[in-house]
């Protein structure tokens, strides 16, 4: 009983936080939340863990630089608000990874404003100046400081948590960080010189979620290859979430719709996931919203995990009752066929993956 109030308390808030999204201003900037991986010096950042996420604004990667995120960057930062100058200075990471995993965002875009006039600066230490080679009266000059290359990006901020273009940082003589990035994966950021950011790259995760996207785009040719990787992450953290198979979630949007966002059946069960208004509505969701791909996926797996709790693990039961209601289930009135189609559905997943050289 626990779980299930846990469990739609997390829906409950993803909604509402959902629904609190403002709307955009012409001259603001809207940042895109970074649905793939972020992974710092080997260790993955859950973006969806940050009050101020990640995000990409007209195609150029903005980090924020709250003061948590700095100590994992290795950065610190100084805004001059009169001058509107930002001043970083590298120092050693002093942590790998974010204090408190809960989830404080919904993957709602970020209204983002640019600081007028903005520029960013780094602080150069010069070399100590050796007096008669005597280390005791070594003279060390104040440092100096240089102008880092934006790019013609603004810095942006969101609540006075300043937002600085990645690439511009990391090409910096300071700071010099390596990166490595790959569309079936996600960023990979090495802040140590002497090591190289595809370190970090986890070849094996990208590899499936190729084969995750191909084996989609097989089903739905209208599926592009960008798309198809949204859709392999939103299922990936929905299950991650509410603790369901990302590919049992595929399989049910497979039999459900063929991964069609649009898909109205004719009893009227909407959207990609094929959720009844009714159902919906008693989550707060209007028959639009069960079309957005990343509400109906959240949805279905919230369900899910409500149901496959309730039936003790058993995904026959957990399935059938998604499909036919609890109370079919629970006086045995159920069909297994849309079960066992999902069931071969998952199957076909897990085969195509093995077949076709997708796992490692």
């Amino acid at each position: 009983m626990a779980k299930r109030l846990i469990i739609i308390w997390l829906f409950s808030m993803a909604i509402m936080l959902l629904a609190s999204i403002p709307a955009y201003a012409d001259e603001g900037y809207r940042g895109d939340f970074f649905i793939k991986n972020f992974n710092i010096n080997g260790e993955k950042i859950v973006n969806y863990n940050l009050q101020y996420s990640i995000v990409t604004c007209d195609d150029v990667m903005y980090i924020p630089l709250t003061p948590e995120m700095c100590e994992i960057y290795g950065v610190e930062a100084d805004m001059d608000w009169e001058s509107n100058t930002l001043t970083l200075s590298k120092t050693d990471p002093v942590k790998k990874n974010i204090s408190d995993n809960w989830i404080k965002n919904n993957l709602q875009a970020l209204s983002l404003n640019e600081i007028p006039g903005a520029k960013a600066v780094t602080l150069i230490q010069g070399e100590p100046d050796y007096i008669y080679d005597r280390v005791d009266e070594a003279e060390t000059p104040p440092p100096t400081v240089e102008d880092i290359d934006l790019k013609g990006a603004p810095i942006l901020e969101k609540d006075k948590i300043i937002y600085v273009p990645l690439r511009a940082i990391a090409e910096s003589d300071v700071f010099g960080w390596d990166i490595y990035y790959s569309n079936y994966y996600g960023v990979c950021i090495s802040t140590d010189g002497d090591t190289p950011a595809k370190t970090y790259f986890d070849s094996g995760e990208a590899l499936e979620n190729k084969g995750l996207v191909n084996y989609m785009m097989n089903y739905n040719g209208s599926i592009t290859p960008s798309y198809g990787q949204q859709l392999v992450f939103l299922f990936k953290r929905a299950g991650d979430v509410y603790g369901v198979d990302p590919k049992l979630l595929m399989a049910i949007a497979h039999k459900e719709s063929t991964f069609n966002t649009g898909s109205v059946s004719r009893s009227g069960a909407t959207g990609m996931m094929q959720v009844m208004p009714a159902t919906g509505a008693r989550y707060n969701l209007t028959e639009e919203q069960l079309k957005d791909p990343k509400i109906a996926i959240d949805f279905a797996a919230m369900y899910m995990s409500e149901r496959i709790a309730a039936y003790n693990g058993d995904w026959n039961l957990a399935l059938s009752a998604y499909n036919q209601g609890s109370r079919s289930v629970n006086r045995g009135t159920n069909s297994n066929v849309y079960a066992n189609n999902v069931m071969s559905a998952y199957s076909g997943i897990c085969n195509f993956l093995e077949v076709n050289g997708y796992k490692m």
